[in-house]
């Protein structure tokens, strides 16, 4: 499966996006947390960053988790 598979033109231009800082605002449901586990996954598998110093943030503890999940499924 592609990291780009399945994504809008937006969001696939923020998982894309491989230098510098990207701010993901949208609606509920708009596919934030998925957009921002694809750009994670993206920028290690392109050895643009290693894990740990990666920072994502999220709002709730619950999309924090839920991020947790996907990018340890990636």
């Amino acid at each position: 499966m592609s990291l780009l598979e399945g994504l809008n033109p937006q969001q696939r231009a923020a998982v894309e996006c491989l230098d510098g800082p990207v701010l993901i605002l949208a609606g509920a449901g708009a596919g934030k947390t998925h957009t921002l586990t694809r750009r994670a996954a993206n920028l290690i598998a392109r050895q643009r960053c290693r894990p740990a110093d990666l920072l994502v943030l999220t709002f709730t503890n619950k999309a924090a988790a839920e991020l947790r999940s996907r990018l340890a499924q990636l």
